[in-house]
């Protein structure tokens, strides 16, 4: 059984259509402001706006591809959607069809359109609401397709008792992903034991956390955001750094001891690449040394970090760039932690993902490629007592 992990219905604002009382107390998102915060807005969080480059400097330069009436090269792989560009018609019927000339039995589905409205809305209250109406759109968008499309549930990550229970709502709703932070949220991190109340609803309801692009942003020094006055530097900067905060993530669930109080919760990474895991993975035992107790104490769990980081973290790969080859990735790992994603329809995905991946991975013996295409994943959620269908 093949499993997706990560897809997307992004419809701009259209998914606020059945709410229009709360579309009319929400203020309109700009795809602009939009993709100036995903690409560098953890640079310029502490930067005074007198300091900062123009805005009209920040946008992308591809900005009308990206979020245009057509995206170059994307005609064929969304022939069957109405919208060619990020932000589109979410249509389960047409995605189905692809599921099913793909050979994809069940694909997770996120909606980062609701979270985009809330980027900009300070009552706490307001954001609760907006993303509990997104996350009902998208469960009732993928009841259509009678349990192949599974909703991924968003959070507003202030309060714990309202996560927790909209967890519980979602649960209910078919959802077995939810999307979490790799930062602090008003000075705690989700390493910190306030969120095992979180962990534990997870395991307890069969759901899995994910880390996906856009949520790893991470605090750094406002002298960053200079860079010599090159903005064209900032934005690659910006992209580029990504994998910073997902391993300070690992590192601080792993060295806290969230997986050993947790030992069924698995963390899922999506869209942050898996070429530096390796590297994770050959040193963060050096933490636990006899020259790191010195400055560090005693290690204090049963298993090695990366014992735990085997057990309790599935990462799903890139196209290009720091993931290839994949095959020497997949050598240097445990067995089950590089999992299938298509990430389809963003440009960052494939037109073709299984064939993509059947050539990618045309030397591993069948068993481990099932493994990757699906087996996986799960055997993450029946070790949590809840077997995906």
């Amino acid at each position: 059984m093949i499993i997706d992990i990560d897809s997307h219905f992004e419809p701009g604002r259209d998914w606020l259509e059945p709410y229009p009382d709360l579309a009319k107390r929400l203020p309109k998102a700009d795809p602009a402001l939009l993709a100036v915060h995903t690409i560098v807005g953890d640079l310029l969080r502490d930067v005074p706006e007198a300091l900062r480059p123009p805005l009209a400097e920040l946008l992308p330069p591809g900005l009308l591809t990206l979020f245009g009436e057509e995206k170059a090269g994307e005609a064929t792989r969304r022939a069957e959607f109405a919208g060619k560009q990020q932000f589109q018609k979410a249509n389960a019927t047409a995605r189905v069809r692809w599921l099913d000339q793909q050979g994809i039995a069940i694909q997770s589905v996120i909606c980062l359109s609701g979270i985009a409205q809330t980027l900009f809305v300070e009552d706490r209250a307001l954001r609760q609401e907006t993303l509990a109406a997104s996350n009902t759109w998208l469960a009732d968008t993928c009841d259509e397709a009678n349990g192949r499309l599974l909703p991924v549930t968003v959070l507003e990550f202030e309060e714990i008792g309202w996560m927790v229970a909209e967890l519980t709502r979602m649960r209910g709703r078919g959802s077995r992903i939810f999307l979490i932070p790799g930062y602090p949220v008003n000075g705690v991190p989700p390493s910190h034991p306030s969120w095992d109340r979180v962990w534990s609803a997870a395991t307890d309801l069969g759901m899995a956390p994910m880390l996906h692009t856009g949520f790893e942003h991470i605090r750094l020094d406002p002298g960053w955001a200079n860079m010599g006055g090159d903005v064209t530097l900032l934005r690659q900067f910006g992209s580029s750094h990504r994998h910073v905060a997902p391993m300070t993530l690992l590192y601080s669930m792993i060295y806290s001891g969230v997986f050993e109080r947790h030992p069924v919760l698995t963390l899922l990474l999506a869209e942050v690449g898996v070429g530096w895991l390796p590297y994770l993975y050959r040193e963060i035992d050096d933490r636990i040394s006899p020259t790191a107790d010195l400055f560090l104490g005693q290690w204090k769990f049963p298993l090695k970090p990366s014992e735990y980081l085997a057990r309790n973290v599935r990462g799903t790969p890139l196209s290009g760039g720091n993931d290839t080859p994949l095959l020497k990735i997949l050598e240097e790992l445990p067995e089950d932690m590089i999992v299938f994603s298509s990430d389809f329809p963003h440009f960052e995905g494939f037109t073709d993902p299984i064939g993509h991946y059947a050539t990618a991975l045309e030397e591993l013996k069948p068993e481990r490629r099932e493994r990757f295409f699906g087996g996986s994943i799960a055997d993450v959620f029946a070790r949590m007592g809840d077997p995906i269908a």
